[in-house]
């Protein structure tokens, strides 16, 4: 396995440097919450213009847990209330939890949002126990168990995101869709004024799908030009910029079609194909709004009722997988690094006992 072992002091001082330049680059993920025969499942890629990695985290119940939130007067501390795996970046992000779900089938995920960035200046702090970029999607699946409560907990002021903090000392903007079993979703979002808007729907709405910048509204103003029932798709861009990705997200997820009687593997099968053929970014691609490129480097597909997680390292092509069950016994912080794994043949991840980053 990977080894982390670097000094808490050195870490910070590469993270802000590689993060810092990173800033003004080329950003990019996407993320599709959809209700199948076989409960609610969600598809997550992970893109980026230099190579990503990734560690699955095994978070037991009763750890404690502590955010560093040095720009706030309170910093969050929590003990892990729910089991949770939670999908960790280290080679570029540096210990962002990038990814979680929980042993209630909630599920939180972190995405880029550069156009929230300009805004972080004009947040206040509220007072809440403050949340870094770096934990809050482990907070959220470790402490809640439906999305309303995650978002009720907000709005009552239990808990704000560190945006003054950024990751590592470097500023960006960044936005959170939490998802659970029942088909909820939430994606929350900082806006003009340095307002915190949270949109609400569920999987038949359009935060199924979830891209970069622009912001939600903007969003919804550039798809509403399209008419997405022409399946003609005549009027469907092809550009691997965020808007084109949601547009393209929107579109193919209205019109797939599960079938009852098709086995789980068939089902995941279909989603993978739903996804890659409109959000999955092949390398060497430009982004006409930056003339940047990057990547897919890393994808997760995993269904919130049956706990089926399925890993896919887009660098090799290769796929390891486990199922939520399979973790329940640990009592220990144990974790798996997914791309090693699988790209030493595996296709049953194996974890062991974290190494001390």
């Amino acid at each position: 396995m990977k080894s982390f072992k670097l000094n808490k002091i050195a870490t910070v001082a590469l993270a802000a440097a590689s993060l810092a330049a990173a800033v003004g680059t080329a950003s990019a993920c996407s993320r599709f919450t959809l209700d199948t025969p076989h409960g609610v499942s969600t598809v997550r890629s992970l893109d980026w213009g230099d190579q990503l990695g990734n560690v699955a985290q095994v978070n037991p119940v009763g750890i404690d847990n502590a955010s560093e939130t040095p720009s706030y007067k309170n910093a969050m501390q929590w003990t892990t209330k729910y089991h949770a795996i939670s999908q960790m970046e280290w080679d570029v992000f540096h210990g962002v939890a990038s990814d979680a779900i929980n042993s209630e089938g909630l599920a939180a995920s972190l995405l880029y949002m550069n156009d929230s960035k300009e805004f972080i200046k004009d947040y206040k702090d509220t007072g809440a126990p403050a949340v870094s970029f770096l934990d809050v999607i482990r907070y959220i699946t470790e402490t809640y168990s439906t999305t309303e409560e995650a978002v009720e907990a907000f709005n009552n002021n239990e808990w704000q995101i560190a945006w003054a903090d950024g990751l590592h000392g470097a500023l960006h903007g960044l936005h959170i869709s939490i998802q659970d079993k029942s088909g909820d979703i939430a994606l929350m979002q900082l806006n003009e004024g340095g307002k915190m808007v949270v949109h609400r729907g569920d999987t038949s709405s359009d935060l199924r799908v979830m891209a970069n910048a622009p912001l939600q509204q903007d969003h919804r103003e550039y798809v509403a030009k399209v008419d997405l029932n022409d399946l003609k798709a005549k009027d469907i861009p092809s550009s691997i910029s965020s808007a084109d990705r949601n547009l393209r997200g929107l579109f193919n997820t209205q019109h797939i079609e599960f079938k009852e009687d098709a086995s789980w593997a068939q089902t995941r099968g279909k989603l993978l194909s739903t996804y890659n053929a409109g959000n999955l970014i092949p390398q060497d691609l430009v982004d006409p709004t930056n003339d940047a490129t990057y990547a897919t480097w890393t994808q997760f597909t995993y269904n919130h009722d049956n706990g089926d997680f399925l890993f896919t390292n887009y660098d090799t092509r290769t796929q390891i997988g486990y199922n939520f069950s399979e973790t329940l016994n640990f009592t220990k912080t144990m974790c798996a690094d997914t791309v090693q794994q699988a790209n030493g043949g595996l296709s049953k991840a194996v974890f062991t006992e974290c190494a001390t980053h």
